[in-house]
Formats: C-alpha cells, sequence, structure tokens
C-alpha cells in the first residue's frame, strides 16, 4: 500500500453491503479502545438504523434535530451553512469521542440526495474535509450502511481507507467480494482510497471455517485478512442491550480483547502505509 494518507483525521469506512455481521459493533469498538489510547475520534452514523448512534445513548425515540440528515440538507441548501460543531454530539461518558448521529429520518435524506449526481458523490467528501479542518480529530470512523448504493459510494470517496468485517459464512464472504468490487469502482474518484483490511466477525470454528472458504476470496482479499478473528460472544449481545460499546462495557470479555488485538493490528498497518 503506496501514497497513504499521511494527515490528521484518517477517514476509515466500516462497511459490508450484507447486515448482521458486526459492522457497528465494531465501528464502536475501534472508535472506544482508539480513544482509549489517547486518540480523538469522530463517528458518523451514516446508516438509517442509528445502530451506532444507540450504542452511545442515543435512543431513535427521541430525534435530535441535528442528525446527519439535517446537516445533508444543509450542505445541499444554496443558503449560508450553519457550521459543522453544530451537528456534532459530544459524550459525557466518552470525551475523546464525539459522534454525527443517525435514525431513520435520513433515509428521506438520501432519496433526496439520490436526485442530485454530483452532491451525492461528493456530500461525505465535503464533510469529512470539514471535520479534518477543525484539526482535533486523530481519526474519523463512518459506520456505513449495508449496501452498494450511492451513500456508500459517497462515503468511499470521503475515505482513506476501507475496513470490512465478515462472518464465515458463503453469503457474507459474497457480500465482502462485491463491497472491494465496489470499493475499486469508488477509486475512479478517490484515488487514494485504499482496503485497509478484511476480518472474520462472530466466529464460533477458529480452525476450518477460513480454510474452508479461502478459494472463494483468492485474488479478492486474502492479502488483506487480518490475522485477529473477534468471536462470537453473548456478551457483545448485552453490550448492545444496554447501548453501550463491548470494550467498554465488557472490556475483559473474549471479544473485547479479539478487539483490542485487532485495533493494534489496524493501527499497524496504519503506521506502515
Amino acid at each position: 500500500m503506496e501514497n497513504a494518507p499521511k494527515h490528521k483525521g484518517i477517514a476509515i469506512s466500516i462497511a459490508n453491503n450484507k447486515g448482521g455481521v458486526g459492522k457497528t459493533t465494531s465501528a464502536a469498538a475501534f472508535a472506544d479502545l482508539l480513544s482509549k489510547r489517547g486518540k480523538k475520534v469522530l463517528l458518523i452514523d451514516a446508516d438509517p438504523q442509528g445502530n451506532l448512534s444507540g450504542r452511545f445513548g442515543f435512543s431513535t425515540s427521541d430525534p435530535q434535530p441535528n442528525y446527519l440528515g439535517a446537516l445533508i440538507e444543509d450542505r445541499m441548501g444554496n443558503d449560508e451553512h450553519h457550521p459543522l460543531e453544530n451537528y456534532i454530539q459530544h459524550l459525557d461518558e466518552f470525551p475523546r469521542i464525539d459522534i454525527i448521529i443517525s435514525d431513520l429520518r435520513l433515509d428521506g435524506t438520501y432519496n433526496q440526495l439520490s436526485s442530485d449526481s454530483i452532491n451525492s458523490a461528493i456530500m461525505f467528501k465535503g464533510i469529512i474535509h470539514e471535520a479534518r479542518a477543525m484539526d482535533k480529530y486523530d481519526y474519523i470512523i463512518i459506520d456505513a450502511r449495508p449496501a452498494l448504493n450511492n451513500e456508500v459510494g459517497s462515503a468511499f470517496i470521503g475515505s482513506d481507507y476501507v475496513v470490512i468485517p465478515i462472518e464465515a459464512a458463503y453469503d457474507s464472504v459474497i457480500g465482502a467480494n462485491s463491497m472491494v468490487a465496489f470499493m475499486t469502482k469508488s477509486r475512479a474518484l478517490n484515488e487514494n482510497l485504499k482496503l485497509l483490511g478484511v476480518f472474520f466477525n462472530k466466529v464460533v470454528d477458529r480452525t476450518t471455517s477460513f480454510h474452508e472458504l479461502l478459494p472463494m476470496v483468492k485474488g479478492h482479499w486474502d492479502s488483506a485478512l487480518f490475522e485477529t478473528k473477534v468471536p462470537r460472544a453473548q456478551d457483545v449481545v448485552n453490550a448492545e442491550n444496554a447501548g453501550m460499546p463491548v470494550t467498554f462495557k465488557y472490556p475483559s470479555c473474549k471479544a473485547s480483547k479479539a478487539y483490542s488485538k485487532l485495533i493494534d493490528e489496524v493501527v499497524k498497518r496504519l503506521e506502515e502505509n
């Protein structure tokens, strides 16, 4: 991986077009672990399900006016824009993590955005550029929706890297291969976009699953596979139900220890680029 970005505010999209692979759980864990290392993180919940927002205490039953949809609509208009800071939520329990929250209203905003091909392509690039200009974030992590569409493409166009969590299952691997191909197309508008890596999540069998699926990934992303595999664990579900990152709620559980090893690999790859 050459010509990697060296700027502050490294933007990482966590994506898979198949739902249920632990994308949001991973985004929350990454942010929590990076913050524990003294890094300042901005999370962007780009999925209308709003699950990442829920991990940090925001309820979809209590919609906030300054959410991602309102930010996008503000940037789509021709009037003077409000500062990005207006749309960033600060977290008392996580002083090094900020978040731009989301909820189901974002679907309507995305529908509006899809009618404007130029804004649709560059929307997240502009938001990430504004976040970097604040000169306070070491990482910007985008939780992309599970899809192959304009919104995900826009997130990729604004990002430096993509990380793909998958399950050791046929459909999930097919989804990862499709996502890598989609990411490659996005390079037409962001030549610096890199696949940082793919990792197996919700793993039950640590010994055979990957080897059985290896023929499906050859030539796609097998060289980008992270060594760490995150196990399936009830603690992850319990943390989700409590509205917290698993690494925060249960820092000593097996899944959290695996995420800690995984973030070591992530940081190492970033440093080597």
